[in-house]
């Protein structure tokens, strides 16, 4: 009997170490499944990056469903036909004219062509640098694609909010460490706003002095200003002072719950005072490097100068160089982005073709118009259209397996490098103990 209820006992904790190991099993793939696409280890990460990891990979999952796939079909639809409308505005008012006939100083196009390329150098530059801050090491291709990446989800996205979440993912799955890749797109959206309002600030006291500017884009450009002025100086003012920060955090999310504005009063807030903090760690880093901050705020303005640039050379593509223009333009293709900010369209939609026919329709003849708008709108959204998809496409196909032959390669060189120095050490040593036989027999 003693025997047999031993033998029970044996095969009952047996029994509950299988159920433990499979219930173990289990939970680590659940703690693995929100981050399978991530590929990483889940047990390494703070609670904080777990849940902004988790806020990111939601984001993506969002945009890769079928019902975002088909709403940017719509988006890309909804600009072919605004660019359809105008040209039959076209029509109907003037006399349409083909390209064709049209005298073109094709030289200009490809200055512009320069001054996009630059741009978006410096834009790469600056991901290579805060990857080189906080990594060690500058990966300028990883760099290049992180942005081609963001500018692409960026342009298919309302208000310009999915180039985010997409840069973390793509990071992390190149094995970016996961603080790193959390903080590389946020410090570059904060000095990206931050010099964007500076320079936007400049055009706007530019238009108050200058009255000659079209009066319907300057006042919804200056909406646009305000409303960007307000959120970024509202995260700075919550980054600063914490106690008065978390006082209206609060007393706005739940005068906006009873607006019945925001539906969920407690995730609003851990969403704020996520991103406040954020936004704190950056400038605390900054701060303390001064260097690095003179650096990013300059391939910033840098970047913003060129791209503001190129409406100055579409003007030239159909009229002759006049530099005394130059200022003028830049200042029309400020108020233009400012104008399109607040449109919740994809690339402002809709805004940005209305913008420029009104800024730039006493500046070009009859059939002109309508080719200098599709020239930039190339130039200021559809070309990230064609180089994000053709990224994306590239690494669907090939990129990412070579990516992952090139890691299996690297693994078996250390693999190999190390097998290597453990023979030569076995070797030495070996030899080492030959010679002392050798000594203690003669």
């Amino acid at each position: 009997m003693d025997k047999d209820n031993s033998q029970n006992n044996i095969v009952g904790t047996e029994e509950n170490q299988k159920e433990n190991e499979q219930k173990g099993v289990e939970v680590n793939a659940q703690k693995l499944s929100t981050f399978s696409q991530l590929k990483i280890d889940v047990d390494n990460l703070s609670s904080e990056e777990k849940a902004k990891l988790d806020e990111a990979q939601q984001a993506v999952a969002k945009r890769s469903g079928k019902n975002k796939k088909a709403w940017n079909i719509c988006m890309f639809f909804l600009n072919i036909g605004v660019i359809s409308g105008i040209l039959l505005y076209t029509l109907f008012t003037n006399e349409f004219t083909p390209l064709s006939q049209i005298s073109i100083n094709i030289q200009w196009f490809f200055v512009a062509l320069l001054f996009f390329s630059v741009a978006f150098v410096f834009d790469t530059w600056s991901v290579s640098h805060l990857l080189k801050k906080n990594c060690g090491k500058a990966r300028f291709i990883l760099s290049l694609k992180t942005n081609l990446c963001g500018r692409y989800y960026d342009a298919v996205t309302p208000l310009a909010t999915g180039g985010q979440p997409f840069q973390v993912t793509y990071l992390i799955s190149r094995d970016v460490p996961s603080a790193a890749a959390l903080s590389v797109p946020m410090a570059r959206l904060f000095f990206q706003q931050l010099t964007w309002l500076i320079l936007s600030a400049t055009c706007l006291i530019v238009t108050a002095v200058d009255k000659s500017f079209n009066m319907v884009v300057s006042i919804a450009s200056a909406i646009g200003f305000i409303l960007g002025f307000f959120t970024m100086f509202l995260t700075l003012f919550l980054s600063i002072s914490k106690k008065t920060g978390k006082v209206l955090v609060v007393k706005t999310l739940k005068l906006l719950h009873k607006m019945k504005i925001v539906k969920n009063y407690e995730k609003q807030y851990q969403r704020v005072t996520k991103y406040v903090e954020d936004y704190q760690n950056i400038m605390t880093n900054y701060v303390k490097c001064p260097k690095d901050l003179i650096i990013m705020i300059f391939s910033c303005i840098a970047r913003l100068i060129l791209v503001y640039s190129i409406p100055f050379f579409v003007y030239c593509m159909f009229s002759d160089f006049d530099p005394s223009m130059f200022g003028r333009m830049m200042v029309m293709g400020v108020l233009i982005d400012l104008a399109a900010s607040f449109i919740p369209l994809p690339g402002g939609s809709g805004a940005s073709e209305i913008s420029f026919s009104m800024m730039f329709g006493a500046y070009f003849a009859g059939g002109e118009l309508f080719w200098a708008l599709i020239i930039w709108r190339f130039f200021s959204y559809y070309i990230y259209l064609i180089l994000g998809f053709g990224m994306v496409a590239y690494d669907f196909v090939y990129g990412n397996r070579k990516y992952k032959w090139q890691k299996v390669e690297k693994n078996l060189q250390v693999e190999s490098r190390r097998f290597k120095d453990a023979q030569i050490a076995n070797f030495r040593s070996e030899r080492a103990y030959r010679r002392k036989r050798q000594l203690r027999k003669s």
